[in-house]
């Protein structure tokens, strides 16, 4: 089936399998960028890599390699405009030093922002939807540490969710 917001690459061969709601969505959003990337959604041309940064991550744009496209968030489908400072409204595709190409978000939906938890989840998924294998996930947190300031690079290996919120659909038999 031939993606009607494109008419150039159809959904169906997008690497992200399942019914899931939000994954339909997903795979559009794909399409689109696969189509404003010039890049596959598998094959050698394909993205493997997404690094999404978070509040204060900006910088690191430049730093991961070559951008040789920029798309608006707001040409995707799923996406919604930041309003978080220090987010920027684009997705780049970036040549890596070796060659491989990767997606960098330079921004994300954040749970407080009053959006559901599949919309929060939506990058992750459109990342996994176009291709993407590894992804990076980057944000601008605080510490208890007084050593570890305001940008100092922390591995988080896990976190609490205390909003009871998921972005998987509740079966109907629990309600």
């Amino acid at each position: 089936m031939t993606d009607p917001s494109t008419n150039l690459l159809p959904t169906d061969s997008s690497p992200l399998v399942g019914d899931h709601p939000g994954f339909d969505e997903a795979r559009r959003a794909a399409v689109a960028l696969a189509h404003a990337t010039e890049a596959g959604l598998t094959g050698p041309d394909s993205h493997r890599i997404a690094v999404v940064l978070g509040s204060g991550w900006g910088g690191a744009a430049e730093l991961i390699g070559e951008t040789t496209h920029t798309v608006p968030t707001a040409d995707l489908p799923g996406f919604a405009a930041p309003s978080v400072p220090g987010h920027n409204p684009t997705v780049r595709s970036v040549r890596l030093t070796d060659g491989r190409r990767a997606l960098v978000f330079g921004s994300r939906t954040h749970y407080y922002e009053h959006r559901d938890a599949g919309a929060v989840a939506h990058t992750v998924r459109t990342a996994a939807a176009a291709g993407v294998e590894t992804v990076v996930l980057t944000n601008g947190c605080g510490s208890l540490v007084p050593e570890w300031g305001p940008g100092t690079p922390v591995l988080v290996a896990d976190h609490i969710n205390l909003t009871g919120a998921t972005p998987w659909p509740v079966p109907t038999s629990w309600t």
